[in-house]
């Protein structure tokens, strides 16, 4: 199903069209799986993930008092926000995961990515979810 913004019904090839009577003319379309505030599906880290991560890693070594000669992002997930919220996964070492919530700030604001919040003792398997 697609939220239209500016478009008619019939414009939208991939999901399932709303009756001309519930949609006035409105322009692009939004995926509902992608909501303001809802968490994403988990995907692979991306190369863009792992430049965030890079990123925000003093911050978490800064916060941990340690440093860490591993930190690959493997799986993530986003939230819309006044920016965006980024739950990832990261490998630390061999054996241990921790987990990061990073907020990157709407692009017009210029500021990097800041670490918001982190858990650590997780497993490669536990699930990213909402912290």
């Amino acid at each position: 199903m697609c939220v239209y913004i500016d478009k008619m019904p019939g414009d939208c090839l991939d999901c399932a069209e709303l009756p001309s009577s519930e949609s006035p003319s409105i322009s692009k379309k939004l995926p509902a799986t992608m909501m303001t505030g809802g968490l994403s599906d988990t995907k692979p880290a991306t190369p863009e993930v792992q430049h965030i991560v890079n990123q925000v890693k003093p911050q978490f070594e800064s916060r941990v008092n340690g440093t860490c000669d591993i930190f690959q992002a493997i799986v993530y997930r986003t939230q819309v926000v006044a920016g965006i919220n980024y739950f990832i996964k990261v490998q630390v070492s061999n054996t241990d995961y921790v987990h990061l919530r990073v907020f990157q700030s709407l692009p017009h604001e210029n500021q990097g990515p800041s670490l918001v919040s982190f858990e650590t003792g997780k497993t490669r398997d536990d699930p990213l979810t909402y912290f």
